[in-house]
């Protein structure tokens, strides 16, 4: 049987070895150990200060190129979109700054805001009323649906931008854009639109805008956010389908390449993954850069010319910005071609309502 005795110098020398261990812990050991863990954390201070340095420098040096580039854009671009007739959708998240930079290239690149039409988040919520779409989608010519279903929002909207009459139903395409617009879906705002004389023939070439459905935005467990996709990819597959020029642009590459998905826009993420869209419809994701903007315009301006690509600093992009495309002449309107409109466009009700094919 264990003695008192041996408890006693068990526990004597558990004090001991504390004792030692307080001794050299506040004495010789205690520099060293100090004197290591100082070094580190100035270390680590001094490689802190070096990359904030660092970062700021290339900040800087980024921002003097966007300078730059946004300085040459408006001579890079030049010409290439002499006289055409260009429609803005913007999409619900789109930045307003970008938008009111990109108008500016547009206008430097020859070309003319013919239709900016601002969607309402609303109607890419599903509360769109389905006799409504119907009652319209029966006077305009819409693209066939694969699965043969009703047309839905983004296909009716499609025809109405393209300005798709349906046969014998001239003008329907006006009065479907005022129609959307009464029921607080779109926002239609027209070249000169307080003139005399407002000329509404349909566009020529079409540029989507993106916005608010990044990688990170389109959260799994938002209901919503996946049919707000499915319906631009509507509305986007349907203008292809009708044949008009189209480039889709969108920011987030530039500002939010360290983001989830690099920060690239749903939206153009699902063009460029689709085998069939991706071959009728340019895309340029890095809309926020004064690359992007310049970019959107000349992809706009390689559309007139039959060629789609993808451009900017995201997954898919073949450049981040085309080659200048040929200079595109103007012409007075030749056979088959309608001249501007000359007078106001009569009401959707009135049955004398015209416009050109």
């Amino acid at each position: 049987m264990v003695d008192f005795r041996y408890h006693l110098v068990s526990l004597v020398a558990v004090f001991i070895a504390l004792a030692i261990g307080i001794v050299l812990g506040a004495g010789p050991l205690r520099e060293g150990i100090s004197e290591r863990l100082d070094d580190e954390v100035a270390e680590l201070r001094t490689e802190r200060t070096e990359l904030r340095s660092e970062l700021d420098v290339r900040s800087q040096q980024a921002e003097a190129k966007d300078e730059a580039v946004d300085l040459l854009s408006p001579r890079g671009v030049a010409g290439t979109l002499n006289g055409t007739r260009v429609a803005m959708v913007l999409l619900p998240g789109v930045d307003r700054n970008h938008v009111a930079l990109l108008e500016d290239r547009v206008t430097n690149a020859g070309g003319t805001l013919a239709l900016q039409a601002e969607v309402d988040p609303s109607f890419e919520s599903g509360d769109t009323d389905p006799e409504v779409l119907g009652e319209l989608g029966s006077r305009l010519a819409l693209p066939e649906t694969d699965d043969g279903d009703a047309a839905g929002p983004g296909t009716v909207l499609a025809a109405t931008l393209a300005g798709a009459d349906a046969q014998g139903e001239v003008g329907a395409w006006l009065a479907a854009g005022e129609r959307l617009e009464d029921e607080g879906w779109l926002e239609l705002t027209w070249q000169d639109d307080q003139a005399p004389v407002t000329d509404r023939r349909p566009p020529e070439v079409v540029l989507v805008l993106g916005g608010g459905l990044s990688a990170q935005e389109l959260d799994p467990d938002d209901d919503g956010a996946e049919p707000r996709l499915e319906l631009r990819e509507e509305l986007v597959s349907g203008l292809a389908s009708l044949e008009l020029p189209l480039a889709v642009a969108a920011a987030g590459t530039e500002s939010g390449a360290l983001a989830q998905g690099g920060g690239q826009d749903g939206l153009v993420t699902a063009i460029r993954e689709d085998g069939s869209l991706r071959d009728e419809v340019s895309t340029v994701d890095d809309l926020e850069g004064a690359s992007g903007r310049a970019a959107a315009v000349l992809a706009l301006a390689w559309e007139l010319q039959g060629e789609s690509g993808h451009y900017g600093l995201g997954e898919g992009a073949q450049a981040p910005v085309p080659a200048p495309p040929p200079l595109r002449l103007t012409s007075a309107p030749g056979a088959g071609q309608e001249p501007p409109a000359t007078e106001p466009v009569p009401a959707p009700e009135d049955p004398a309502v015209t416009t050109a094919p």
